[in-house]
């Protein structure tokens, strides 16, 4: 049995919901489906998620900048009228945009590269004097819409992941050199704080940690103005260095290979990581890029498990929490990719559950990680600056103030391919006299929609019956538990986690 001992009087520090600052989404045309607006309006109004970041913004499918069918080369069609219906809805669910500025207008496109089934332009604009009209264009409408008090409260981000590419690789988001989108972003935030200083820009938007270090220096060297530092991590980017590497060596077919080859390779790649992964990465990736950033804001604009079919499950929640409790304090904001399953890069999925990036599932069934955050909701403001770790458990103590109690939030976790077992532990609490206790479970047998779906035979299409089953299955519930003389003993299987509240 593990055992784990707090004092009421413990030093405690305040405990930010850094973690629902943001969430992500597939791209923006997605945001114009009522499906997908109302999953965002629950994730908003059960989660608290406060903004919202999209890739494509600018891609053709918003129809931001065309040219007329029948018109001249020179001629120029500017259409803001999907933007505003996307950012007129997050305003009237009291959410507002993290803006991602990309990916390249067809009209000002200067390569045929493209990624994802929307196809994403990935190149340079071939006219950064176009461009640099296009961002002043954009941001005089915004501040004439929705007024500077407003837009001075969102963020503004230079393209998505552009160490992921290159000029000489077929796949990523960026299909040209780390020097030529450090010319991006400058052009870009130039462009943007001459409509008003106080808007808000940062970069690099990379991938695994990657070129903070340089794309600072490049700031500093040339003036540009930056805001903020964003960057985005996944377990698995460990295997690459944590940034160090170049990322876009894996992202090139070797010589010789065929795409198809190429792909399955990565696929097996993928695969092996998890046994190089430890527990925990995500936090020693932060406390690098936190120590990089040298005192500026960082935000991480993506962040997942990118565990496949188990981030549907339990492993998924615990891997949520775990990871939330460890990086507090360190990371200005964090963007969990992303709410929903409605999402079509590599075209639309149709099972249920898949392994997709989402909260919830693609008829909004809520997974374990959306149970997960609600779990983190549930926590009081005040956390207990000693926590408690034995072997692949963890426990973390919070005060609740407004309804005078204490809470542990235990977790039982390890990365995929890791041995990992069922544990007992006891939890007591001395300096204060608990009168009842309650406990949230989010394991295998609670919150566990996945578990549903598979038993009832992995239906791709599940009818409404199947549906409701699967709705009623993905809940979770406070039950009481005893406790004596402040203590409390309980089971956590493995990837499990629970919430204990002792009243006082």
């Amino acid at each position: 049995m593990k055992q784990f001992v707090w004092d009421y009087k413990d030093e405690v520090k305040p405990l930010k919901p850094y973690w629902n600052m943001c969430v992500g989404s597939c791209h923006g045309t997605t945001a114009l489906r009522q499906d997908y607006r109302e999953q965002l309006e629950k994730c908003q109004r059960e989660l608290g998620f406060r903004y919202v970041r999209f890739h494509g913004l600018f891609d053709d499918d918003m129809s931001v900048l065309t040219r007329p069918m029948m018109g001249a080369k020179d001629e120029w069609v500017v259409s803001f009228t999907n933007v505003d219906s996307v950012f007129d809805f997050l305003l009237s669910i009291n959410m507002k945009p993290f803006v991602e500025i990309g990916f390249m207008p067809e009209a000002l496109k200067s390569k045929e590269t493209t990624i994802f089934h929307y196809k994403g332009n990935t190149s340079r604009p071939a006219s950064y004097e176009r461009w640099d009209w296009l961002i002043r264009l954009f941001a005089e409408h915004l501040t004439e819409r929705y007024g500077l008090g407003e837009v001075r409260q969102w963020f503004f981000e230079v393209w998505n992941e552009p160490n992921l590419g290159g000029p000489d690789s077929p796949f990523g988001f960026w299909a040209d050199t780390m020097e030529e989108y450090f010319n991006l972003y400058s052009h870009t935030a130039r462009a943007l704080k001459a409509v008003d200083e106080r808007l808000k820009v940062g970069g690099p938007a990379t991938s695994n940690n990657s070129w903070i270090p340089e794309f600072l220096e490049y700031c500093k060297k040339t003036g540009t103005p930056v805001d903020f530092v964003s960057t985005h991590h996944y377990p698995t980017d460990v295997v690459l260095g944590y940034g160090v590497e170049d990322s876009q060596n894996f992202m090139t077919p070797e010589e010789g290979e065929s795409v198809e080859d190429f792909l399955e390779r990565r696929k097996e790649q993928h695969e092996r990581l998890w046994e190089k992964v430890d527990r925990g990465v995500l936090t020693q990736m932060t406390q690098k890029a936190v120590k990089e950033a040298g005192g500026l804001p960082v935000y991480y604009t993506e962040w997942n498990s990118g565990a496949g079919i188990a981030s549907d499950g339990p492993f998924g929640s615990s891997f949520i929490l775990k990871t939330i409790m460890d990086s507090v304090d360190l990371a200005e904001g964090y963007s969990y990719w992303t709410f929903s399953d409605i999402f079509e890069e590599g075209g639309m999925p149709y099972k249920p559950f898949h392994g997709g990036f989402g909260l919830l599932n693609l008829q909004g069934i809520p997974k374990a990680s959306y149970r997960a955050f609600q779990l983190l909701n549930k926590l009081g403001d005040e956390r207990y600056v000693r926590a408690g770790a034995q072997g692949t458990v963890d426990v973390y103590g919070i005060r609740k103030n407004a309804c005078q109690a204490v809470q542990f939030l235990a977790v039982n976790h390890h990365s995929l391919l890791h041995e990992i077992r069922e544990e007992e532990i006891q939890i007591r609490l001395t300096g204060a006299a608990p009168v009842t206790a309650a406990v949230e479970r989010l394991d295998e047998a609670h919150g566990n929609a996945l578990a549903c779906w598979q038993g009832m035979g992995e239906p791709d299409y599940p009818d409404r019956a199947q549906l409701a089953l699967l709705e009623a299955a993905s809940y979770t519930k406070e039950e009481t538990m005893e406790i004596n003389d402040g203590t409390i003993t309980l089971t956590l299987p493995p990837m499990g986690a629970a919430l204990i509240t002792m009243y006082l």
